[in-house]
Parts: C-alpha cells; structure tokens; sequence
C-alpha cells in the first residue's frame, strides 16, 4: 500500500508541477506582448501591450528589486518589532476607509443586491427583501444576505458599514497569507506581507460586497489551522466557505490528499515492540480525528443553509437555474467562455456535450485557449468593475456623492483608471513571474504539494466553467507566498 502511495504522490506532484510551469511560462512569455482586458460592456477581449504597460511593468520589477535588495534589513526589522505589523494595519485601514470615502460607489449588479438584501436582513425587512426581482433569477446568492446581515446586526445598516466589514476581512487575507507563508518556513515572510500589503487589486476589492472575500479569508484560515494542526477547526472553516462556494471542495480534496500522503512518512519509520502499538494507537486516532472533521465540514454548510433557508422561506420558493448552466456558458464561442446570459432552467448536461459536439475539436480547442490565456494574464481579478462600476456619464449615476475624484472615474478609457489598470497588471504579473521561478527552483516541493493540487484543481476546474478572473483571486496569496520563496531562491544562489 506504501508503494502505490508514494508512486501515486510522485505521479500527481510531477503533474501539477510540470504541468503549471509549462503551462504558465507560456501564458507569461505570450502577456508581454498581448493584453487581456475586460470592456465594460461586460465582455472580454485582447488588445496589444502600450507603452505605459511596459513603464509599470519597469516599476513593479524596480519595486520588487527594492524589497529583494534590503530583504535581510526589511525581515530582521519586522521580526524585531512585531509593533510595526499594527501600525501597517491602521494604516491600511485608515487607507481603506479614505477609498471608500472618496469613491462612494453604490453596490450595483450581484453584489447590489446582495448589499441591499443584506440590510433588509439585519432590519428583518422581509416585505423589502422579497420584493427586489433578482432573487427570481439568481436566489442561491440569498445565503450571501444571511452571512452579510448577520454581521452587520450590531453596526449601522449601511453601504458603508457593509464595506468597512469587508475590509477588515480583506486585511484578514494579508495576515493570513504572512501567516501562512511564516508557518511554511518561508524565510522573508515579511516581504510575502508587503507584496500583498500593497497588491492594489486586494486593495480594490475591499469595497466588493460579496462571497470573494469571505470565501478566501476562510479558505485560508482553514490551510493556517491545519498546518497547526487544528484540523477539527480547519474542517469548521472549510465547510463555512463551502456554504458560499461550492469550490471549496477542491481545497478539502487537496487537504484528504495531504493527509494520506502524510500517512505514508509516518508508516516508513522503523519501531519495534511497545514503539509500534503506541505509533498505531496515535495513527489510528489521526484518522479518526480526520475523519470526524471531514464529516463537520460535510454538515455545516448543508446545516446553515437549511436554518437559512427556513428563515427565508417565507418569500416562497424559488427556482434555480442548474449548475449546468455555467458549464454551457462557459465553452460558448463569441465571447470564449465568459458570462452571456445564456440562462435555462432546463440546462442539461446533454446540452454541455451537445454544444461541444458541434464546436469539435478545433473550435472548442481555440475557445479554451483564448479563455485560459485571458483568465490567467487579465491581471487584475476584474477590480477595476467592482472598485469603480459600469461606465456612466455622470458620477452620482454609480456613486453615492461626488468627490475630487470621482470625476476621474466615471469611465474605464480615463487617464487615470488606464494607469491604475496598467499597474494592477504589471503587479500581477510580476508575481506571477516570481511564482513560475518557484514551480521551477523550489526545494520546498513537498510543503508547497497543497498549493500546487489546489492551483492545478482550480486550473482544471475552469477550463469549461464560466469565465471570470476573480474566481482565481482565492488563488493569489499562494502566489505571494511562492514568490517570497522565490526571493530566498535568488538570495541563496547569490550567497554561493
């Protein structure tokens, strides 16, 4: 059984590994010099890379190159002043709250009503809850309301209020990823912080009333609680994110693979006598422990959602669309894969093949190329749309005052929202250079095994599905983290 582990461990790490690393190399080298962007007409497209992307690109590399040239003065300093992580906290926060302030944007879209519905919650305004039309079209995000509302009981029921909660989870993410990137012995852990610190796209979604967030804060809290070995609580955490998203059962799967995995190392040693029966006593009582976790995270979202769903169920029943649904969309061939409304509620699987029959191998193959080109190069988790809104002639059209600035970003083709959306890019993109470097050099293969499943599940996983680049924003602190590992790489070649 050891045998078919280890080989079963070696084939899965070969493949994850090699296969990101070819996979993505070619994404980057081909993002030098084409664009993906997103029109706000809600549609996706390439454009060639400008001047100004190659200026920022120079600017985040100079940024980086700044942190990596004191990274021994910047990692001993946070070590010995533990004080400065709360002051960079207040500063984000108070950074946080002046975004907010000086772009008031009204929640619009999903994620308008989802703040609306949250407010009515916390009100108990069920007569204005049930009364907003979009729960007739999409009522699975009424549980998003439940979570929302439920926060926002103790504090004003406001916009505001909803964001600054949101914030404070988005900071929550930073911390984690320090934590996180500390817990696997990655040695500037403090320059992981600081990448992630000033990642404007992390920055923007702040003010994103959604599941993204939650979902990533949750994820990750779950992957710090279970390298502690707190796997009951990892389990708690992760059947919470589940109950917003249903992929959170990739990183649970990952998780079952790196609990077996680690089952192997603990046979391999060689004990004797009494030695034996205590080291089987305490594998047994592993599994058992393992097992009842997995069980926890099986219950609770099915838990909550159904006390949820009772509450709501006043406002009566609801069709959903299938999830077939996402699928179908996500291989439609005029705009590769991204959302065009293309709802049924008879969307069968039949109809996924069907549409894939028709398109064969040709078709189908240049749509999955384009789509997989864009989601991974896009660069910016689409935050430009859910920091600034749609497009609009007037500023109080999407935004709730005016301010300084909100002239300057009422559409995507002004001066400023180009530069910001240039350097989002080039940030991303840097990162994601130093995360390919890592695949490539990294000693710590069998500590990174969880990233490498659950970037290549995720990598997998919406290959056919709904196109959206901030479905791989759970992804990105495992990308800071590979590329502070990348930093130590570098350093150690350097001192040799």
């Amino acid at each position: 059984m050891n045998s078919v582990l280890i080989s079963l461990r070696k084939m899965m790490d070969a493949i994850a590994k090699n296969t990101l690393l070819v996979v993505f190399s070619i994404i980057l080298i081909a993002a030098m010099f084409i664009k993906a962007m997103y029109c706000f007409d809600d549609s996706p497209y390439f454009t060639t890379n400008t001047l100004i992307d190659y200026i920022f690109l120079v600017v985040a590399l100079l940024g980086v190159g700044v942190l990596y040239r004191f990274r021994e003065k910047i990692q001993g300093f946070f070590e010995k002043r533990r004080y400065c992580y709360i002051i960079l906290f207040g500063c984000y926060f108070g950074a946080v709250c002046l975004y907010f302030n000086l772009v008031p944007l009204i929640p619009f879209s999903d994620m308008g009503a989802v703040a609306r519905g949250a407010i009515h919650f916390s009100q108990s305004d069920w007569t204005s809850f049930f009364s907003d039309e979009y729960w007739n079209v999409f009522p699975g995000n009424m549980w998003q309301c439940a979570f929302w509302g439920t926060l926002l009981l103790p504090f004003p029921k406001t916009y505001l209020s909803l964001k600054i909660l949101n914030g404070l989870m988005t900071y929550g993410v930073i911390f984690l990823t320090r934590k996180i990137a500390q817990a696997y012995g990655v040695r500037y852990y403090a320059i992981v912080y600081l990448l992630t610190l000033t990642f404007l796209p992390l920055f923007f979604y702040a003010g994103h009333i959604y599941m993204d967030i939650p979902v990533t804060f949750f994820l990750l809290l779950a992957v710090y609680l279970y390298k502690r070995e707190h796997v009951i609580a990892a389990f708690v955490f992760l059947g919470i994110a589940r109950y917003f998203r249903q992929n959170a059962q990739i990183w649970a799967l990952a998780l079952v693979f790196i609990f077996v995995f680690g089952l192997v190392k603990e046979e391999g040693g060689e004990t004797r006598g009494t030695e034996e029966s205590l080291r089987k006593k305490l594998l047994g009582r592993k599994v058992l422990i393992f097992i009842f976790a997995l069980c926890i995270y099986l219950i609770i979202p099915k838990g909550i959602t159904a006390v949820v769903r009772e509450k709501l169920a006043v406002g009566g029943e609801y069709p959903r669309y299938p999830g077939w649904n996402q699928y179908y969309i996500g291989i439609n061939e005029a705009e590769f894969g991204f959302m065009d409304n293309d709802f049924s509620y008879d969307r069968t699987a039949q109809d996924v093949i069907d549409r894939v029959v028709e398109y064969g191998p040709i078709r189908l193959g240049k749509i999955l190329i384009k789509k997989t080109f864009w989601l991974w190069s896009q660069g910016t988790y689409q935050a430009q749309r859910y920091a600034f809104g749609n497009d609009v002639a007037v500023g109080t059209d999407k935004f709730e005052y005016d301010t300084f600035l909100t002239g300057h970003l009422l559409r995507d083709d002004q001066p400023l929202r180009v530069l910001l959306n240039s350097l989002m890019r080039a940030q991303y993109l840097v990162v994601f250079a130093l995360m390919i470097f890592s695949f490539a050099k990294t000693k710590r293969r069998a500590d990174f095994r969880l990233f490498y499943y659950i970037i290549m599940a995720t990598f997998l996983a919406l290959i056919v599905y709904e196109l959206k680049s901030r479905y791989i924003l759970q992804i990105m602190p495992f990308m800071m983290i590979m590329a502070g590992d990348a930093m130590e790489i570098i350093s150690d070649k350097h001192k040799q």
